[in-house]
């Protein structure tokens, strides 16, 4: 079946800009309603329309720029943008980043927050970091020396639980750790400390 051009409405102001109308060629969401089309002597293209489909887009061969509230009172807000019943997606492509500025930021959901990243999460605060819930769980088995995150697991080692309360806990809790991950050796030169912190006081 052919194309209806019969339909088709446009209007050239100049070499660079066009607007069109009932363009039948059928896109990824059906024919255009309206386009309205530029150009750049380099070739870069600019497009922004409707389609039958119902979906307005906008596309740009270079950056695009949003700015609001250079009049807007301080502390209101100049840009909103809200899905009324969908997802909002942002994604940066090839190497991009995805950057977010502002004097607070703050993420609020109705129900779960999930962070994931291929290799390493870094949380870097210049004073504190306060962490508030009922329950608290942290599963790494690769968590080693007195710094670590204690887990239920190696909280209640034999080491750990035989000189809880003494002074020499801590150095126990480290030989623990080490017993644990960096190799017999580690452990044993840890455990040599405990041996000798315990003289002081048995």
């Amino acid at each position: 079946m052919s194309n209806n051009w019969e339909g088709r409405q446009y209007i050239n102001l100049g070499p660079k800009f066009r607007i069109e109308s009932n363009n039948p060629q059928v896109g990824f969401n059906g024919p255009g309603v309206y386009d309205i089309y530029g150009n750049n002597s380099e070739g870069d293209v600019s497009l922004s329309g409707m389609t039958e489909g119902g979906t307005w887009r906008l596309y740009n061969d270079r950056t695009i720029e949003i700015i609001g509230g250079q009049n807007t009172e301080r502390g209101g807000v100049d840009i909103c943008i809200t899905g009324m019943k969908g997802s909002v997606l942002i994604t940066a492509m090839e190497n991009g980043d995805v950057r977010i500025l502002g004097n607070n930021i703050i993420m609020e959901a109705k129900t779960d927050i999930k962070l994931k990243a291929g290799q390493n999460i870094l949380l870097d605060a210049g004073d504190k970091i306060d962490l508030v819930g009922k329950e608290a769980y942290c599963e790494a088995p690769h968590s080693y020396g007195p710094n670590c995150i204690a887990t239920e697991t190696n909280m209640k080692t034999f080491l750990n639980q035989v000189f809880s309360g003494l002074a020499a806990e801590d150095i126990a809790m480290a030989a623990s750790a080490a017993a644990g991950g960096t190799g017999t050796a580690s452990a044993v030169s840890v455990a040599k400390q405990g041996i000798s912190a315990l003289k002081g006081v048995i």
